[in-house]
């Protein structure tokens, strides 16, 4: 973590079985490892020229593993297989920890008209809830739409029992609030195997196990300005809010090949193969929706929807070269190509291709690079650290999120003892 993840051609660290399993041939000797972690996440969004800031800071256990180490070559002269070593342990591969907000006074729009928007085309009685459990899951209408109608936020055009506007007037205008706030990761327990050939050649085998955990609520709500007017019916719009929650969990496996070659000895490189990691995953979601009125306060809740799927992640490789200056430190780097385009949904639950949606993620994304870079300095028996890791966007050129890169700054320290 404190380098920034660039272990690819380095080894003989517990988190390098998760990028190029064979730092796993690099170890000399058994080890055991654990590795807590200070984060602090900071988000910046600027909504109608409206800046916001939200800051997190959390601590956790990122790495917990046992390598053992077996000699084959004794004496002075090691070639030849030299060691054979396993490994066993945890790596958290991904973090989803983040508080985002976002506001802003629009005079253009309000969510309302998404609502409308959604409802076009449903015949009003459609989208009225009956006394049936069952009727979000039967009928064919937006459930956003059904929320937005049974809280008074969107009606039909007169005269058009299909055709739908917003509980607003044109001009009127409200003040946005929305709230991102998540939490989970993805943490891969891997079984590795990994060997020494004489002091040279690096090489390495991973297989990893992932269980996926991720929570997301949406907080949003809209006011209305002291200068808006009355509505047609003589109704006035205050305030509503719609807040959703989404929880997805499963587990996930993948295989991972890589070796390390070293020319001199203080000179590593490296090369790495991931195969996509195939998600069987299950969701659940639902939604609260309210509104507050002139003429009076609503709510309504839609149910608890479970949906089972599966998804294939990229194919990844990745190249890493390392320099150690003896003693005092070292300089090691990573670049990984990855090409998201190829990322696929599979079968759902009930049978469903995801047809559609596959086709718009290979439009969508496409295949870009991710760069890790990081240092030591070795201070007597402690190691300082620093490190930079880039990560491009996934979008292809002309989305509106193509330029949605991350950089990422990450520093560390530890002490290596006897025993």
């Amino acid at each position: 973590v404190g380098m920034g993840g660039a272990f690819g051609a380095l080894g003989a660290d517990f988190t390098s079985l998760s990028s190029n399993p064979a730092g796993l041939g690099v170890y000399r000797s058994s080890e055991f490892t654990i590795t807590p972690t200070l984060k602090s996440r900071l988000d910046n969004t600027n909504y109608l020229n409206s800046p916001f800031e939200d800051k997190r800071t959390r601590v956790m256990f990122d790495n917990l593993g046992i390598v053992g180490s077996y000699r084959f070559s004794q004496g002075d002269e090691e070639l030849g297989l030299v060691m054979l070593n396993f490994g066993v342990g945890y790596n958290r591969v991904n973090d989803f920890y983040s508080e985002t907000t976002a506001l802003g006074r629009n005079t253009n729009n309000s969510i309302m008209d998404h609502f409308a928007s959604q409802a076009q085309g449903v015949y009003y009685e459609n989208l009225t809830i009956p006394d049936d459990d069952n009727f979000f899951f039967n009928t064919l209408a937006p459930w956003e739409a059904i929320l937005a109608w049974n809280n008074f936020l969107i009606d039909t055009v007169p005269g058009n029992p299909t055709s739908y506007w917003a509980a607003l007037n044109d001009g009127d205008g409200v003040d946005q609030d929305q709230t991102l706030s998540s939490i989970g990761g993805i943490g891969e327990y891997t079984f590795s195997i990994g060997g020494n050939v004489s002091n040279k050649f690096y090489f390495g085998a991973t297989l990893g196990i992932q269980n996926v955990y991720f929570k997301q609520k949406t907080f949003y709500s809209e006011s209305a300005l002291s200068s808006n007017q009355l509505l047609p019916n003589g109704d006035l719009f205050h305030s509503m809010y719609y807040n959703q929650t989404l929880t997805v969990e499963g587990y996930g496996l993948n295989f991972k090949v890589g070796g390390i070659y070293r020319p001199i000895p203080e000179l590593r490189l490296g090369i790495a193969a991931h195969t996509p990691t195939f998600y069987d995953l299950s969701e659940r979601y639902n939604a609260v929706m309210g509104s507050d009125f002139f003429l009076g306060v609503t709510n309504e809740e839609s149910p608890l929807n479970a949906y089972d799927y599966k998804i294939e992640t990229p194919f990844k490789l990745i190249g890493s070269a390392a320099y150690t200056f003896g003693n005092i430190g070292l300089l090691s780097i990573d670049y990984e190509y990855v090409d998201y385009s190829t990322m696929r949904f599979g079968k759902g639950g009930d049978g469903y291709r995801f047809t559609n949606e596959n086709a718009t993620i290979r439009s969508e994304f496409t295949n870009t690079f991710n760069l890790r870079a990081g240092g030591e300095v070795w201070v007597g028996k402690m190691a300082l650290r620093g490190g930079y890791a880039y990560y491009g966007s996934p979008y292809a050129s002309g989305s509106p999120y193509a330029s949605s890169h991350t950089n990422i700054f990450s520093g560390g320290f530890g002490f290596r003892i006897n025993s």
